[in-house]
């Protein structure tokens, strides 16, 4: 769990901090190009979070559990 949890948990917060960005850019700036740009940028960003998170389930599911039962066998 904590392999997962080291990347997962910042993961998050970088998440959530770029969609109040794009919020408050969204109420500053009222033009139609400023805020497609933004939502491409906020989009592009969180496909990319998305796949670390992708990577962090593969981490919790095969190193996890192996590291797991390395320890097991080691008791």
């Amino acid at each position: 769990m904590l392999l997962q949890n080291l990347i997962f948990v910042p993961i998050l917060f970088a998440l959530a901090i770029s969609g109040i960005r794009l919020y408050k850019s969204i109420m500053k700036d009222r033009g139609k190009e400023n805020i497609k740009l933004e939502i491409l940028r906020h989009t592009i960003f969180s496909l990319m979070l998305t796949l670390m998170l992708v990577v962090a389930s593969f981490i919790e599911t095969y190193a996890s559990t192996n590291i797991l039962m390395l320890t097991l066998k080691s008791l």
